[in-house]
């Protein structure tokens, strides 16, 4: 994980099942090439209030966490995620003390790859993804 991995709404890159997948693959929010339609024109990476910096954490906007931001954390905490969570662990610890927990409370036990927020399990070996709540 890098520090370009970190979407603009906190949720990181290399947990998407886009960045994972083999075929037609995307590239992450932060870099130019191959994303999916919905990450093209996302509303909150192109949020009036970025003023046209795309790349600008919503962290750093003075109307942090808007209403777009809470919608998106409420729906990815039961993949085990919360973009607000990630935006206060960086706050407290930094970028790369952030990405190196991260990196090593996503990764698989049985494996040692990265676990897709999105699936119940591995990809690689089917192991199952302890982040991915049993509540839906």
């Amino acid at each position: 994980m890098k520090s370009n991995s970190i979407a603009p709404c906190g949720l990181i890159c290399d947990l998407c099942s886009g960045y994972q997948r083999e075929k037609n693959t995307c590239v992450g929010c932060n870099n130019d090439g191959n994303k999916p339609g919905y990450c093209e024109k996302c509303s909150i990476k192109f949020c009036e209030e970025k003023k046209g910096n795309s790349a600008l954490l919503c962290s750093k906007c003075s109307k942090y966490p808007c209403r777009r931001l809470k919608n998106l954390d409420k729906r990815y905490r039961k993949y085990g995620e919360s973009p607000i969570e990630n935006f206060k662990s960086i706050e407290e610890n930094g970028i790369r003390v952030f990405l190196r927990e991260e990196k090593t409370k996503w990764e698989c036990p049985q494996c040692g790859q990265l676990l897709c927020v999105q699936k119940r399990t591995c990809s690689k070996c089917g192991e199952n993804n302890k982040m991915y709540s049993n509540i839906y």
